[in-house]
C-alpha cells in the first residue's frame, strides 16, 4: 500500500478523516448479507469507520492498517478489535483463516497482483471478498464537478478511485466475480463539514497550505448553491464488486 507514499499520508489528518469521511449507510447490509459469527478481515481499515459497522453486525473482526496514526484512532475507538500493522501485500496471517475479506475505499492503493494473491491466500475456500468504494455519486453533475476539485490538474501521480474490480486471470485465478453492486444514498452535511472533508483527500494532503485553502474556498463557493437551512444533501454511491474464493 504505497504508490509514492500517498496511501500512507492519511495519518496526518486521521482525526479529521474519522469525523468527516462517510460511514456505510444502513442499507449496506443488503450487500453484505449475514456476517454474524463469521471471521472477517478488513484490509486497509483506516480509522475503523467500517470496522465499527462490521462489529455491530456481529462479525468477528480483525483489522489491518499500515498507517500508525490511522490505526491509533481505530484502536482507541474499537479497543477490543485486533488491529494489526500490516499491508495488503503482506498480511502476515495464516492460510485460509477468514470467511470474509472486506476492502473499503482502499483497493486503488494496493499493489497488484500481490494484494489479490495475498488476500486469496488468507481466505477460506468459497469465502467472500467485498471490494467497495463509498463516495460521491458520479452521475450527479454538480457533485461530480465539485469532487474534481480534490485533484490538482497538474498532478501526474493521482490514482483513479475505483468503481468495479476486474481480477487478472479471472477465468483461472483464485477469484470468481459474483456480482457488481451499487447503492445510491444521500448524506446530509453542513457546508463547513463538507468543505473540511476535502482536506482529507490525498490530492489535498499533498498540497501546500495556501493551495489547499484556495481549493476549499472554491468548494465552498460551489456548494453553497445547494445548501438549504445550513445543510447540503450530498449524493453518494456505494459501489464495488463481490467475489468468491475458488476452492483450492
Amino acid at each position: 500500500m504505497a504508490y509514492d507514499g500517498r496511501g500512507l499520508r492519511f495519518g496526518s489528518v486521521a482525526e479529521q478523516y474519522d469525523r468527516l469521511r462517510p460511514s456505510p449507510p444502513p442499507a449496506t447490509t443488503a450487500i453484505l448479507g449475514d456476517v454474524e459469527g463469521r471471521d472477517l478481515l478488513e484490509v486497509g481499515a483506516g480509522t475503523g469507520l467500517w470496522t465499527r459497522f462490521f462489529v455491530t453486525l456481529g462479525a468477528n473482526v480483525t483489522a489491518v492498517e499500515p498507517d500508525d496514526e490511522m490505526r491509533a484512532v481505530l484502536r482507541r475507538k474499537s479497543p477490543r478489535i485486533a488491529a494489526l500493522a500490516a499491508s495488503a501485500e503482506a498480511l502476515g496471517l495464516d492460510d485460509a483463516s477468514y470467511d470474509v475479506v472486506a476492502v473499503t475505499s482502499a483497493w486503488h492503493w494496493f499493489e497488484q497482483p500481490a494484494a489479490t494473491n495475498e488476500i486469496a491466500r488468507v481466505l477460506r475456500d468459497d469465502g467472500q471478498l467485498f471490494v467497495l468504494w463509498n463516495g460521491f455519486s458520479r452521475d450527479v453533475a454538480w457533485i461530480t464537478e465539485v469532487a474534481a476539485l480534490r485533484e490538482r490538474p497538474d498532478d501526474t501521480n493521482s490514482r483513479p478511485r475505483g468503481w468495479r474490480v476486474a481480477f487478472d486471470g479471472e477465468l483461472r485465478g483464485p477469484f470468481e466475480k459474483a456480482k457488481d453492486v451499487e447503492l445510491h444514498w444521500v448524506r446530509q452535511m453542513s457546508v463547513d463539514d463538507l468543505v473540511a472533508l476535502f482536506a482529507t483527500f490525498s490530492g489535498a494532503i499533498i498540497r501546500g497550505d495556501e493551495d489547499r485553502r484556495e481549493m476549499q474556498d472554491e468548494v465552498r463557493r460551489r456548494v453553497v448553491a445547494h445548501e438549504h437551512d445550513g445543510v447540503v444533501d450530498v449524493p453518494m454511491t456505494l459501489r464495488g464488486t463481490v467475489a468468491r474464493r475458488r476452492p483450492r
